[in-house]
């Protein structure tokens, strides 16, 4: 499996450490920008339409060692929740 995965749950597109966490409906998942979120049964299986978290997007490509022009700015994410 692989170490970041994505999840839809609390209204936007979250990244989790799939060593520390296990998506499932009404399991509380600590994403990596630091919120705790739990995803519904239609989070799970339903159509993802909600928004990236742009902060977790940043994070797993920190993570992952995305070149630098890969990576946005911390102070360009603030305001863009």
């Amino acid at each position: 499996m692989q170490r970041y995965l994505w999840q839809q749950a609390g209204g936007l597109r979250h990244v989790y450490d799939t060593e520390r966490d296990i998506a499932a409906p009404g399991r509380a998942l600590s994403a990596l920008c630091g919120q705790v979120v739990t995803p519904t049964v239609d989070d799970i299986t339903g159509l993802w339409l909600d928004r990236t978290c742009l902060t977790c997007d940043r994070e797993v490509r920190v993570r992952l060692g995305f070149p630098a022009s890969e990576i946005p700015p911390a102070s360009e994410l603030e305001g863009a929740k």
